[in-house]
């Protein structure tokens, strides 16, 4: 059965001993979404913070007790990861490893997807996505092909998450994808050619998932995900919702790492007092006032 239309809010049980409970409705909302966004951390891990509303930057992480310098301040497994969408041509589908010729390719023989090796063909994210993978109608004819699901993967991957991974999916709906804001309508138009043509092409079903849940899928990803490097420079991108939780200043209290088993790690880089807010950096750090502006308004509309 599709989790589809499941009400998010309502998963998860709530541990009144990481937090105070809410007083009012916006506070028991904010409540009720942490507690979803917190299926992305361990269950003995205790999260030492809140979320809180305000009309000018919306939701944003606030200490629920001094936090020190250097203290880690949660850890969190992704939703989805895949791929960076660039124009390189086709890249392992779990590694981002570039591919150069169908020799290079270890294809799943069940579903068709391509990776570098039988390593990543075997990884526990595919197993888990490999079933729903095997109903489209994957070709793997040539590099192009192969290039054009790199650039789609991870689209793809959040589409398909009540099916592969409900708590995920409940996770990612709590995002922001800023679809009203008036910013990104030439990308808009570009995602509607591509993406949703594409995926059509391979066989998304537009009866289940309407062109509307694509472009959603498409603005959290724009708006949210995070640039991962792998040791070896491999760049990928994939989705952290509590992580996401954190708006962005040019003097961040908080800094982000990825950890080899791509969870990510915010760590505090100084001292931190409880009711304080939680800031990351969205931007390079030592780029330009212009060039921050000018990432910010085309990424996350403001």
């Amino acid at each position: 059965t599709s989790t589809r239309d499941n009400n998010t809010l309502g998963m998860g049980c709530i541990d009144e001993d990481d937090n105070e409970l809410p007083s009012n409705y916006v506070e028991e909302l904010l409540f009720r979404e942490l507690t979803v966004l917190k299926l992305g951390v361990c269950r003995d891990q205790k999260v030492p913070i809140s979320l809180r509303y305000s009309e000018k930057s919306g939701r944003g992480m606030i200490a629920t007790r001094n936090i020190k310098k250097g203290e880690i301040i949660l850890e969190e497994s992704p939703v989805v990861s895949g791929p960076k969408a660039t124009s390189n041509g086709a890249s392992c589908l779990e590694c981002g490893q570039h591919l150069q010729d169908l020799t290079d390719v270890t294809f799943c023989s069940l579903c068709h997807l391509h990776f570098c090796s039988l390593e990543c063909c075997q990884s526990l994210y595919h197993k888990q996505e490999c079933s729903e993978m095997q109903k489209l109608n994957i070709k793997t004819d040539s590099m192009e092909r192969l290039g054009k699901l790199t650039l789609v993967i991870v689209v793809l991957r959040c589409l398909l998450l009540p099916e592969t991974a409900p708590q995920n999916w409940a996770r990612l709906r709590l995002l922001q994808d800023h679809l009203n804001s008036g910013q990104n309508y030439k990308l808009h138009e570009m995602n509607q050619e591509f993406i949703v043509t594409f995926l059509r092409e391979i066989g998304l079903n537009d009866a289940t998932i309407d062109d509307n849940e694509i472009h959603r899928v498409c603005g959290i990803l724009e708006s949210n995900a995070f640039e991962v490097k792998s040791l070896d420079e491999l760049e990928n991108r994939a989705v952290y919702p509590l992580c996401a939780m954190a708006n962005s200043s040019c003097l961040p209290n908080m800094t982000h790492v990825t950890k080899t088993d791509k969870k990510m790690v915010l760590v505090a880089t100084r001292d931190i007092t409880k009711e304080q807010e939680l800031f990351i950096c969205y931007t390079g750090t030592r780029w330009g006032r212009t060039a921050r502006r000018k990432h910010l308004l085309l990424t996350k509309c403001f």
